[in-house]
């Protein structure tokens, strides 16, 4: 796990130290080993997180010569054919070792791609089974082919102006070298974007003319032609549901562990995340059988009151027996962190967990290098609230249009702001009358605001969703969240920036491609039902946990930051500081002052208020 950075320019030279600026933005990333390649107007850096081949020979750059020798000394690259720099692990490089007979020099993963490349160009990302953002120098094509992993796991910024490409894990690492942060370069539809969802979606940043490459997609600049193309290499499979449960079942299990186990590659201590909910104690399971459960490290964050998820921990700890480090996040440590925290993510990013993310990466650090953590198992096996809720407007629409009509009818007429319920049923109602694509777009419209660059991405990727379900929507909803909504944007920015501030690799299981694929195959009525989430889950794990967590509910992770968020010191702040939207976006501006503020003791508003704070903690750390 590392950081990697590039400059392709093609009117004026590359200095060395412009790469080694870019490489000092992100040496949280790889505090391990640096490198540094450059030949007139190409650059390219790396910064080094040591996990497989700890020797000299993991180095970064790596080159491969026409005849197959691997080069891992910067000054000697010029000798390459090929010249990688890569961020992430491809968890099945023994296999492909095997599978193609390659003759390998060194210990990584790196080497097999390298050599993957060599024999099936652009398509070898196809073979591949992990995480990954890598950029290879082809010097004999004149091209820079870049990809990103399946589920956008790891990170992927460029800058591109027809004259410049500028690439980096993270947009510190272009900052570094492009002075893009200021007031004027601010991309408005990527604030409304913020704003209506909470993140900014690929391919947008915060930036103009800087783009995150999207997930399962791979680039190409061709360096003679000054061109760039994307296009998508993986696809999901339909919705094939099928009703054999054992067979499933017994699928899901061999799966589930080998997913386990090949995350378990590592030549550095490996340990887990463990929250007391489902997933992450499924992973800890599991690890039992491949590892000294005595020596496994595991590590949690507790909150005090309503929101603490110790007395579920503490059953798994029970149970399993691990080495394990729990942390009390408090008020305190939120607040010593509000300035780090708009470091860490340097595009506005509204999910606020991030704060006892970092907490807990922190922790780990100080044991291990790596941990596994249960990212995913909602997306795969239908985990959310949201996925209950399209289940229940499906049935809703089975109730005859008139009668739906009268109690819409009623419920208008009827003051809902202090009935958070009936409210609740009212929205229901409204979203069984409009089209599935229209889901999320017409969800609490005209309390929230989704800008209509939002409506038109919920719109566009959510049809999509229905077209590979034949209009299931509460299937359709899962895929939307696994590849669009909770994931590649957001989630997973989440735990790759909070643990790569402290030089920490996550590994997830269930983002192994293969779950996306095996979920397509599980009945919808064997993810959720009215009233339960994850059904075929729990029972391909009931053998390995103790019952209370197989049947417990959909926990959180999160502190109550709303809450503090809304003292009024911090409100102050935000009542000050709006006046930043004016000139970005007016109808924005407008709606926080005539709305949002006017009734901030409304559920739907504390959201924007949270998203506000952060968005002017970000905007005076980073514009200029």
């Amino acid at each position: 796990m590392c950081g990697i950075n590039g400059i392709v320019r093609f009117d004026n030279e590359i200095l060395e130290e412009e790469i080694k600026r870019m490489n000092k933005a992100i040496k949280h990333r790889g505090p391990d080993d640096e490198g540094v390649y450059v030949n007139n107007f190409i650059g390219l850096g790396h910064v080094r997180l040591a996990i497989l081949d700890l020797s000299e020979k993991g180095h970064q750059p790596m080159g491969l010569t026409k005849n197959g020798k691997i080069i891992y000394r910067d000054e000697e690259l010029d000798k390459a054919k090929y010249i990688i720099v890569y961020n992430g692990e491809v968890y099945n490089y023994k296999e492909l070792i095997e599978k193609f007979n390659l003759k390998t020099e060194t210990g990584t993963d790196t080497e097999v791609i390298l050599k993957l490349y060599q024999k099936l160009g652009f398509d070898c990302v196809k073979e591949f089974n992990g995480m990954w953002a890598f950029v290879i120098y082809d010097r004999e094509k004149n091209i820079i082919f870049a990809s990103r992993d399946r589920l956008g796991v790891k990170p992927f910024y460029y800058y591109w102006d027809g004259e410049e490409f500028i690439f980096s894990s993270e947009l510190k690492g272009i900052l570094a070298v492009k002075e893009l942060n200021r007031k004027e370069n601010i991309n408005k539809e990527a604030v409304q974007l913020y704003f209506a969802l909470g993140f900014i979606p690929s391919p947008w940043t915060i930036y103009n003319k800087t783009f995150k490459l999207e997930a399962a997609h791979n680039l190409v600049l061709d360096l003679g032609k000054k061109e760039i193309k994307k296009w998508r290499y993986w696809e999901l499979p339909k919705y094939n549901p099928i009703y054999d449960k054992k067979k499933l079942i017994e699928e899901g299990k061999k799966l589930l562990e080998d997913a386990v186990k090949i995350r378990l590659r590592s030549d550095v201590p490996v340990g887990a995340f463990l929250s007391g909910g489902l997933d992450s104690s499924t992973v800890v399971a599991v690890m039992s059988k491949f590892t000294d459960l005595k020596k496994l490290h595991t590590f949690s964050i507790g909150f005090e009151g309503k929101y603490d998820e110790t007395p579920y921990i503490k059953i798994v700890v029970d149970y399993l027996r691990t080495q394990h480090h729990h942390y009390y996040f408090k008020e305190k440590d939120f607040e010593v962190l509000i300035d780090k925290y708009v470091w860490i993510y340097d595009e506005p990013f509204g999910d606020y967990s991030g704060f006892p993310t970092y907490k807990v990466s922190e922790m780990a650090k100080k044991y291990v290098t790596v941990v596994l953590s249960g990212d995913g198992g909602d997306e795969v096996f239908g985990g959310y609230k949201f996925h209950i809720i399209s289940r229940r407007i499906e049935y809703l629409k089975k109730i005859p249009l008139f009668i739906r009509l009268m109690f819409l009818k009623i419920l208008n007429n009827i003051s809902l702001k202090k009935n958070f319920t009936l409210y609740l049923i009212k929205e229901a109602i409204k979203l069984s009358l409009v089209s599935n694509e229209k889901f999320y777009s017409e969800l609490f419209d005209g309390d929230f605001i989704i800008s209509n660059e939002g409506k038109i991405w919920i719109e566009k990727n959510l049809k999509y969703c229905l077209e590979n379900t034949d209009n299931n929507l509460s299937e359709s909803i899962r895929i939307f969240d696994l590849l669009f909504r909770t994931l590649s944007d957001n989630f997973l920015v989440k735990v790759d920036r909070a643990s790569m501030a402290n030089s920490l690799e996550v590994r997830s299981p269930f983002l192994d491609y293969r779950f996306a694929e095996f979920s397509q195959k599980i009945p919808t009525e064997w993810k959720v039902d009215f009233f339960k989430t994850k059904k075929l889950m729990r029972e391909i794990i009931k053998d390995i946990l103790p019952d209370e967590i197989v049947n417990r509910g959909k926990g959180g992770f999160e502190p109550p930051l709303a809450d503090w968020i809304l003292k009024e010191e911090y409100l102050n702040e935000v009542y000050k500081n709006v006046v930043i939207l004016k000139d970005i976006d007016e109808s924005l501006y407008n709606f926080f002052k005539e709305k949002v503020f006017k009734n901030k003791e409304n559920l739907l508003y504390r959201i924007y208020l949270i998203r506000l704070f952060i968005f002017i903690k970000w905007w005076k750390r980073w514009i200029k």
